[in-house]
C-alpha cells in the first residue's frame, strides 16, 4: 500500500530541491540585507492606520522523518493550499476525510467557469484589423474573492520571499526591493511585515505581478489568463457557432455603482472582499468589477483586436476590473483592459488565482479512502 508520507514529503520539500546554488545565494543575501536594515519608527494613531502584532499564522509542519502527515495536511488546508492536495500526484494518498476537507475548501473558495468561447476587445467589425478576437477557454476554477491580506500574510510568514523555486529566476536580483515600508519582505504598504489593523479581509495591494505569481504557485494555483478573467465576468452565452452574447458587467449590461466599489460609490478605499454581494458574477465570483484592479497573465495590448498588438518600449502586464478610485465607467467593465509594469506595486492593484479543471483529480469511490481510483474532475461533478 502506498504510504501517505512519501509523496507529501516530496511536495513539501520540492522547493528546497529546486533552489540550486544561485537561489540559495539570493535567499541568504535577502536575510543578510534585512538584518542590516536600521530600526524603523513605529506608526502612530494620529490620522493613520495602526500596525500591531498579529497572531502568527500557523505553518504546515516541516516534512521529514517521523513527520505527522495528518498535521501536515491540516496545516496546508489552514494555509489555503488545498489545490496542492488535490493534485493527481497526491490525492490518492489522502484519507477520505482529508480529501473531503480539501474538496470543500475548493468549492467554498473558488467559482466554476465552464468551458466555452469568449470575445476579447470592443473592436470595430469594419476595422481593417479584422475585429474582435474569439478565444476558446477550457473549464477552470477562479477564486471567489481577491487574495486578502490575511491569506498573503501566511505566504510571507511561511518564508515565501525566500522560496526561490516559486519565483521567476530573472527577477531574483529585483527581489531585494520587494519589501514593505520598513524594509521587511512583503507588500509595499505593510509595516514590519504586517498589514494595518482591521484589514484582514481587505484585498492585498502593493504587490507586483511577480509577487502575485509567486503566491499563486505557493498555493498550487496560477494567475488567470485574459480570456479566463473576461469569461468569468462576461459569462458568454452562445447564440450561433461564431457569436455569443456577453455581459458588460457581471450583473448585466447597465452600470449600477451600488453593486461595486468605485469612485463615488464606496468608502474611498479598499473594502472587505465579501462586500457588494449584489455585484457577483453568474458563477459566484465577487468584485470582478471595482475594489482593486487584478493582475492577469496577459500582456497589455495583446490579443484584444485581430492584428492590433501593441509594440511597447517596456513590457506591460494586463490588469482588469477597475478599482475603488476608478472614475470613468468605461474602465469598469468586463471588456476594458489596462496595463501596468509587472514591477508596479500600487495601492489599487491586487489579484486572484485560477486553477484548471484538468489539474485536479477526484476519487470515484471515496468510501475506500486512500485506495480509491482517480478520475478527472468534470463540470457536472463540481457543480
Amino acid at each position: 500500500m502506498t504510504t501517505y508520507a512519501e509523496p507529501l514529503e516530496i511536495l513539501a520539500g520540492l522547493s528546497a530541491g529546486l533552489l540550486g546554488v544561485a537561489g540559495l545565494g539570493w535567499a541568504a543575501w535577502r536575510r543578510r540585507r534585512r538584518r542590516a536594515a536600521p530600526p524603523q519608527p513605529r506608526a502612530t494613531t494620529e490620522g493613520r492606520a495602526t500596525w500591531t502584532q498579529h497572531d502568527e499564522p500557523p505553518a504546515a509542519p516541516a516534512a521529514g522523518a517521523g513527520a505527522d502527515v495528518g498535521s501536515l495536511v491540516d496545516g496546508m488546508l489552514t494555509q489555503d493550499r488545498y489545490a496542492l492536495l488535490l493534485r493527481r500526484q497526491l490525492v490518492s494518498n489522502l484519507t477520505h476525510e482529508q480529501f473531503q476537507a480539501a474538496r470543500e475548501a475548493l468549492e467554498q473558495g473558488m467559482s466554476l467557469v465552464p468551458e466555452g468561447n469568449v470575445t476579447l476587445g470592443t473592436c470595430d467589425e469594419d476595422d481593417e484589423t479584422g475585429g474582435d478576437v474569439v478565444w476558446h477557454v477550457s473549464g477552470l476554477f477562479l477564486d471567489r474573492y481577491p487574495v486578502t491580506n490575511r491569506q498573503y500574510r501566511r505566504f510571507v510568514a511561511d518564508g515565501g520571499y525566500e522560496q526561490m523555486a516559486i519565483w521567476e529566476p530573472q527577477i531574483w536580483p529585483a527581489m531585494l526591493e520587494f519589501v514593505d515600508a520598513t524594509g521587511c519582505p512583503g507588500p509595499h504598504y505593510w509595516r514590519n511585515g504586517r498589514y494595518a489593523d482591521g484589514e484582514d479581509e481587505h484585498p492585498v495591494v502593493g504587490v507586483n505581478w511577480y509577487e502575485a505569481a509567486a503566491y499563486a504557485r505557493w498555493v498550487g494555483k496560477r494567475l488567470p489568463s485574459e480570456a479566463e478573467w473576461v469569461k468569468a465576468g462576461a459569462w458568454p452565452v452562445p447564440l450561433t457557432d461564431s457569436r455569443q452574447s456577453q455581459r458588460k458587467f457581471p450583473w448585466g449590461d447597465t452600470m449600477d455603482r451600488q453593486r461595486c466599489n468605485l469612485w463615488g460609490s464606496g468608502p474611498g478605499r479598499t473594502a472587505p472582499v465579501s462586500e457588494f454581494p449584489s455585484g457577483i458574477s453568474v458563477g459566484g465570483a465577487y468584485q470582478l468589477i471595482g475594489n482593486v484592479w487584478e493582475w492577469t497573465t496577459g500582456n497589455f495590448g495583446a490579443g484584444e483586436c485581430a492584428g492590433s498588438d501593441l509594440t511597447l518600449p517596456v513590457p506591460m502586464k494586463s490588469i482588469r476590473g477597475g478599482a475603488f478610485d476608478t472614475y470613468f465607467e468605461h474602465q469598469a467593465t468586463c471588456q476594458f483592459q489596462s496595463g501596468e509594469s509587472p514591477l508596479s506595486r500600487k495601492h489599487n492593484i491586487g489579484f486572484r488565482c485560477a486553477l484548471s479543471l484538468c489539474d485536479i483529480a477526484a476519487p470515484i469511490n471515496p468510501g475506500r479512502g486512500d485506495e480509491c481510483e482517480l478520475a478527472a474532475v468534470t463540470q457536472g461533478d463540481s457543480e
